[in-house]
């Protein structure tokens, strides 16, 4: 038996859904012990593995203010409470690892999991398509923090080996690192046989329209409205689906003729995706990899506070439907010409392979 901590970022669903896609495919006789902030009830509902589960207090990331734009100073607050009590932390944490004879450590991707595991001596594997130092690096130039970020980056240099996703250069970790395929979940279920569950028409195009923010009370979604036929989805969320408990998938918006509400309580998530025509969303790992392994059309939100995104641009700009529109424009839901664009083009299937899971424990085994 082997015995495996994955220590799992809580900053947006995407670290831990590729994350549950690795876990998936673990052998038989690795015991899985979960280290999270994220939400329990997405890997009770999508990891179909017994696992321990388990609060962390080793992230570090980038803290959000409105949306999902970066408060620069809220995160250099928390990035030297969080290095401050560091020693303290990985001592901690490798007591933790020590009593409950952690076999293997993977990381998506805490510096603080890497060190605590290298100071035991236990194997310790990054995965990602970026590292917070590198994300954060812009930000902090000089002072405490720049020093802080360049500790997060040594931390995880001490990997045993590092592996690196698409959407990503090799800076993005110190030192070497592998060159991993695209680590994603795929659908369950054949895409005219959801379609039908859902109970969406044959001969009308539907979209998702799924960002941080889109609930605000000043955002008027009545602007919608002037896109018809297509139709829009968004998906309530979960703990507003469990109070529900509705039996159908989607129910029409009362107000708007053409939006309609994802109500269902239970959701797995590639299935919508694979459904729609289409995605309009922010370019984070999660919904890039769905949709591209799916060659569904997208239009992004840029984020241009954010430093992954001119590497995402730069490798999406080849698929003929990806378009990116300004954030002021999306704000006021002010994407007819590109939404028809992307609708309407020749799609380009992903180039690359999307057999991640198989790829890393291959070479972790």
């Amino acid at each position: 038996m082997t015995r495996v901590a994955y220590y799992i970022d809580s900053h947006g669903f995407g670290h831990s859904t590729r994350s549950i896609c690795l876990a998936s495919h673990f052998p038989k006789d690795w015991d899985l012990v979960i280290k999270t902030n994220g939400p329990r009830w997405l890997f009770q509902e999508e990891l179909l593995i017994d696992f321990e589960f388990q609060p962390s207090e080793l992230d570090v990331h980038p803290i959000q203010s409105e949306g999902y734009r970066i408060d620069i100073d809220a995160t250099g607050e928390f990035l030297l409470e969080k290095l401050n009590r560091s020693e303290q932390l990985i001592e901690n944490e490798m007591d933790w690892l020590r009593d409950q004879k952690i076999d293997l450590v993977l990381s998506d991707i805490s510096p603080l999991a890497i060190e605590s595991a290298h100071r035991c001596g236990v194997p310790c594997y990054g995965i990602s398509n970026f590292t917070w130092h590198w994300i954060m690096e812009p930000f902090f130039t000089d002072g405490p923090q720049s020093q802080a970020i360049r500790f997060l980056e040594e931390m995880m240099g001490r990997a045993t080996a590092n592996f690196r996703l698409p959407f990503s250069v090799p800076e993005v970790y110190p030192g070497p690192s592998i060159e991993t395929p695209l680590l994603t979940r795929l659908p369950r279920k054949p895409r005219e046989r959801t379609r039908r569950e859902f109970g969406m028409g044959t001969d009308l195009p539907y979209v998702l329209i799924t960002f941080g923010g889109l609930d605000r009370p000043d955002r008027d979604l009545r602007v919608l409205e002037k896109f018809s036929p297509i139709q829009f989805v968004r998906t309530l969320s979960s703990s507003e689906r469990r109070m529900r408990s509705a039996e159908q998938f989607l129910e029409r918006d009362r107000e708007i003729e053409n939006l309609w509400h994802y109500v269902h309580p239970e959701l797995y998530h590639p299935d919508l995706v694979g459904v729609v025509d289409a995605v309009i969303t922010k370019p984070g790992y999660g919904i890039l990899s769905e949709t591209m392994a799916l060659g569904t059309p997208l239009l992004l939100d840029t984020r241009d506070d954010f430093r992954e995104f001119d590497v995402v641009k730069e490798v999406l700009d080849k698929y003929p439907q990806v378009q990116f529109l300004p954030s002021d424009r999306m704000e006021r839901l002010d994407f007819e010409k590109e939404l028809n664009e992307i609708l309407s083009v020749e799609r380009k299937v992903w180039e690359g392979p999307a057999n991640g899971a198989e790829f890393i424990l291959e070479r972790i085994q």
